[in-house]
């Protein structure tokens, strides 16, 4: 791993832990024992090395997406991906975009719009499962169940408690999936 890896895989690390606003670019550096001038090497402010984490955890949503079959059962499988990811964490520091995008999705344009291409990934891959299982409203429902499992995800946060993660599997998944819409 080079330097630029390193300081953004140890910086969304921090930040998963506590925030962006909350992590400096010295206590980065710190960590990593390199000096302040690698960092602006490598990166032309905080913002810019915000956007790479972004990327990052674009790039490792794609690579899961790209791992799981095409149907529902891999749909489920990549929702449960993350819940496992939580639950290796003990259920502490939830989705790490799903917090960046509570923290700086109001706060700062480039942010939102970044964010909103990681958004546009997973709801574009499910969308596209749902389509191809001939699923009724599968734009709705992609957003449906992207919110669904974002806030699965929340709670099982908030209360410590995985309970949330069958939840989504006996009822969520299979409630939205089955809905229609009334109209």
């Amino acid at each position: 791993m080079n330097k630029k890896e390193a300081i953004i895989l140890t910086a969304a690390r921090l930040i998963h832990e506590h925030g962006y606003n909350h992590v400096g670019i010295k206590s980065i550096l710190d960590e990593l024992n390199i000096p302040k001038g690698s960092f602006y090497y490598y990166f032309k402010s905080k913002e810019d090395l915000g956007i790479a984490i972004i990327e990052l955890y674009i790039n490792d949503t794609s690579d899961c997406l790209d791992h799981c079959e095409k149907n529902l059962n891999g749909l489920k499988d990549f929702f449960n991906i993350f819940f496992d990811r939580l639950i290796e964490l003990s259920l502490k520091r939830g989705c790490p975009v799903g917090n960046l995008i509570l923290e700086l999705a109001d706060e700062n344009e480039l942010f939102r719009n970044k964010l909103m291409e990681w958004y546009s990934v997973v709801t574009t891959w499910i969308k596209q499962i749902l389509t191809s299982e001939n699923i009724n409203d599968p734009e709705e429902k992609a957003k449906a169940l992207f919110a669904a499992f974002e806030g699965t995800m929340l709670v099982s946060k908030l209360e410590k408690d995985k309970i949330h993660f069958e939840i989504f599997n006996s009822y969520t998944f299979d409630g939205i999936i089955n809905s229609r819409i009334n109209g």
